[in-house]
């Protein structure tokens, strides 16, 4: 579902008097009223067999772990799913260091529940991460970089994928969380890997990479994530996701496409299925195959510097301990320098 139309579907249905309070401007021992999306929902015990709800929250911001504790969630846990947009009653606390919410009422929001009226002006918008790119400025830029791609059945190739995908392609996240977990992101992270294989491989021919095919494998590596994921606002994965995962599910995308075109080297579509299949590097981290082409390491390592270096924006951008370095980030293992460098 696009943002439009997430949008649109809820606009004008929100009954409650409240003023959001963005989850990057949250502090401890706060009082919240007011609305999130569900981003994943899970059914705990505590060790004494209690059951509560393990929450993940969002606004445009970012994300922010909840708990509904027995009482809360044994009253609440059947009143929303996760993808929805939901009225939560807490307050915010501090635990092991890190924010949390502990819910105490939380409901989906719904067309019937007009007690008190729609809440003019409120933007569902506020709740939906989304990237801060231009999403059809990026995807002219995508496409415009496919069609330099040489040979021509590597070319046509490449953009017949995009052209079939292109609605989904726009709207999905490249991640359920960790990096590009955002409506674009898929398309902002693979525009970010394929520029960035396109312009070393043109200035640095001496390592001697197939620039068309490098560009192509960047573009399509994680195709196969359009299948894998269901649902863009708050990302599920299908069977299909969770028994084969998006490398082969991208590389039968390639196959079937490359079967409607004549390639006059074989071999050409056997490298690129393995740029597709050995995208993650290491068997340890899904990958099916370990990279064994020039062109597959440059896909490995632009993929993994554009995830990362997301993923360390994003931290800062939420972070607001004071001084020069960040709070703790568990991925990474260390505390990041965000302070501001002087020019002059």
């Amino acid at each position: 579902m696009s943002s439009e139309r997430l949008f649109e579907q809820v606009r004008g249905e929100i009954p409650y008097s409240l003023s959001h309070v963005p989850i990057s401007d949250i502090r401890e021992g706060q009082r919240i009223t007011q609305c999130f999306l569900v981003k994943r929902k899970a059914t705990r015990s505590t060790r004494t067999g209690d059951p509560y709800l393990e929450l993940l929250l969002a606004d445009r911001t970012g994300a922010l772990s909840a708990r509904a504790w027995s009482d809360a969630a044994q009253r609440y846990g059947g009143e929303f799913d996760e993808g929805e947009f939901v009225f939560v009653e807490g307050r915010s606390e501090t635990y092991r260091g890190n924010l949390q919410l502990i819910v105490e009422s939380i409901r989906r929001l719904t067309t019937t529940d007009r007690e008190s009226g729609p809440l003019h002006g409120f933007d569902p918008a506020l709740l939906v991460p989304t990237s801060e790119r231009d999403i059809e400025e990026m995807w002219i830029a995508l496409v415009a970089l496919a069609e330099t791609v040489d040979p021509e059945p590597l070319r046509q190739l490449t953009l017949d994928l995009l052209s079939e995908n292109a609605a989904r392609f726009k709207e999905f996240p490249a991640a359920s969380s960790k990096h590009h977990a955002y409506l674009g992101g898929l398309l902002e992270h693979t525009l970010e890997v394929a520029e960035g294989v396109s312009t070393y491989a043109a200035n640095n021919p001496h390592f001697g990479l197939h620039r068309g095919l490098a560009v192509a494998g960047a573009i399509l590596h994680d195709i196969g994530k359009l299948i894998e994921f269901d649902n863009p606002v708050a990302v599920t994965y299908t069977p299909k996701g969770q028994l084969l995962g998006h490398l082969l599910l991208g590389r039968d995308m390639a196959r079937e496409a490359a079967a409607k075109l004549s390639w006059p080297d074989p071999r050409l579509l056997d490298l690129l299925e393995h740029i597709l299949i050995s995208h993650h590097g290491e068997l340890q981290y899904a990958a099916a195959m370990v990279p064994k082409s020039s062109e597959a390491i440059a896909v490995y390592h632009f993929d993994n510097l554009s995830a990362k270096l997301n993923m360390v924006r994003m931290h800062i951008s939420a972070d607001n301990t004071p001084g020069d370095f960040t709070d703790w980030e568990p991925n990474f293992g260390r505390r990041f320098f965000k302070g501001a460098l002087r020019d002059d």
